[in-house]
């Protein structure tokens, strides 16, 4: 049987700015979101599978360059979060 991986969304939090008062610009002055991935690897002829893995990923909305993020390759859930807490 071939290896499969499944990765689901445990959880997403969304952290307050910082700081409301800095500049628009920058990461300080809104909310970042934390999101708990868990990666699951299975073979169903394999006694010792499956196993999880859990992964945690930062969003903030602006790179390091300023530019805004990128997470058009994101869960549809996690790109709606990100949407409507940066709008």
């Amino acid at each position: 049987m071939a290896i499969t991986k499944t990765t689901t969304i445990e959880r997403i939090d969304v952290i307050p700015a910082v700081d409301s008062s800095a500049e628009d610009t920058t990461n300080a002055a809104h909310p970042t979101a934390y999101v708990v991935y868990l990666d699951t690897i299975d073979d169903s002829s394999d006694d010792d599978l499956p196993i999880v893995h859990t992964r945690g990923k930062t969003f903030e909305k602006f790179d390091s360059e300023g530019n805004a993020t990128v997470y058009s390759s994101e869960d549809v859930l996690v790109q709606d979060v990100l949407g409507a807490i940066w709008s």
